[in-house]
C-alpha cells in the first residue's frame, strides 16, 4: 500500500440548526442509530489516536510508521466534524440534554483504558473496532447507503466510511507489530466491539426516548416495508465480511477496493483541501 493511499483531507461540512437526524431515507431506527453511535466518536478516536501513537516507536518500517500517523490525523478530522455535528444535534432539544452525562462517563473509560491498560489491550480493541467498521464501511459502500445527495449527514457519513477503507490496516499491523497475536486479538476484538455496540445503544436510546413522534410518523407499511428491504441486503452482505473477521487468516489488506469506493475516494479529494 502506497503511504499516500491514506490522504489527510480537510473537510468543512455544515450542520444547520435544525438538522434532521432522519439522514436515511424513510428509515428513523437506523439514522437514529448512526446518530447514537456517533455520539462516541469524540471520545473513542481521541482513544484510538493515543493507543496508534503510543506503539508508533515498536515499528521499525518507515513506511509504516508514516501510515500510522496518517490514521492519527484522519481520525482527528473525524472526531473534529462529528463533534460539530453532536454540538448542534445536543442543543436541538431539552431531552438531548442527558447524552452529555453518557458522554461524559464514557470518556472517562476511554480515558482510563489508555492510562491503565497494557498498550497490546488498547491496540487489540483499536483493531477490533476498526475491523468491523471497515467490513461494514466496505458494505455500506457498495450499496450506497449514504450516497443521495442533499443531507450534511449522509456526506458526512460517506466521507467518514471511505477513509475507514483507506487506513484499514494500520490497526491491524500495529498491534501485530507490537507482538500481538490471533487469540489474544479475538478476545479483546470481541469484547471492543461488544463494549462499543453496548454504548452506541445506550446513547442511540437516550434519541429515541426523545423523539417518540418521529417514528410514529414512520409507523406506515410502506415504511416498515422499505427498512426491511434495506436491512435484508445490508445484513446479507455484511454477514460475511463481519465472520471473516474472526478467521486466523484474516488481514483487512484482503478488503477490495472497488470502482464505487474509487468514485467516492475521488469525489472526497476534490472537494477537499488536501494536506498530504
Amino acid at each position: 500500500m502506497d503511504m499516500h493511499d491514506i490522504a489527510i483531507r480537510k473537510m468543512g461540512f455544515e450542520f444547520p440548526a435544525d438538522l434532521d437526524l432522519v439522514f436515511l431515507p424513510d428509515d428513523p431506527e437506523l439514522s437514529y442509530t448512526f446518530v447514537g453511535t456517533w455520539f462516541m466518536l469524540p471520545y473513542l478516536e481521541p482513544y484510538l489516536i493515543r493507543s496508534i501513537n503510543a506503539a508508533i516507536d515498536k515499528v521499525s518500517s518507515p513506511e509504516q510508521q508514516e501510515e500510522m500517523r496518517r490514521f492519527v490525523q484522519q481520525e482527528a478530522h473525524h472526531y473534529r466534524q462529528h463533534a460539530k455535528a453532536n454540538n448542534i444535534i445536543r442543543q436541538r432539544k431539552p431531552a438531548y440534554a442527558a447524552l452529555k452525562a453518557l458522554e461524559d462517563e464514557l470518556n472517562a473509560e476511554y480515558q482510563r483504558f489508555s492510562k491503565e491498560k497494557p498498550l497490546l489491550f488498547n491496540l487489540a480493541y483499536a483493531e477490533g473496532f476498526e475491523c468491523m467498521t471497515a467490513a461494514a464501511a466496505s458494505v455500506q459502500i457498495e450499496l450506497g447507503m449514504f450516497e443521495e445527495p442533499g443531507h450534511p449527514l449522509r456526506e458526512l457519513a460517506l466521507w467518514h466510511v471511505m477513509e475507514e477503507i483507506e487506513h484499514r490496516n494500520v490497526a491491524f499491523e500495529a498491534y501485530r507489530a507490537a507482538g500481538g497475536g490471533y487469540l489474544y486479538r479475538l478476545f479483546v476484538g470481541l469484547w471492543a466491539q461488544a463494549h462499543f455496540l453496548g454504548w452506541g445503544k445506550r446513547l442511540t436510546q437516550v434519541l429515541k426516548d426523545a423523539d417518540p413522534e418521529v417514528f410514529a410518523r414512520y409507523d406506515t407499511p410502506e415504511c416498515k416495508a422499505r427498512m426491511r428491504a434495506m436491512r435484508k441486503r445490508y445484513f446479507r452482505a455484511v454477514l460475511p465480511r463481519w465472520l471473516a473477521i474472526y478467521m486466523p487468516w484474516y488481514s483487512p489488506r484482503k478488503i477490495p477496493l472497488t470502482a464505487k469506493f474509487e468514485a467516492v475516494r475521488r469525489r472526497f479529494s476534490d472537494a477537499a483541501t488536501s494536506i498530504s
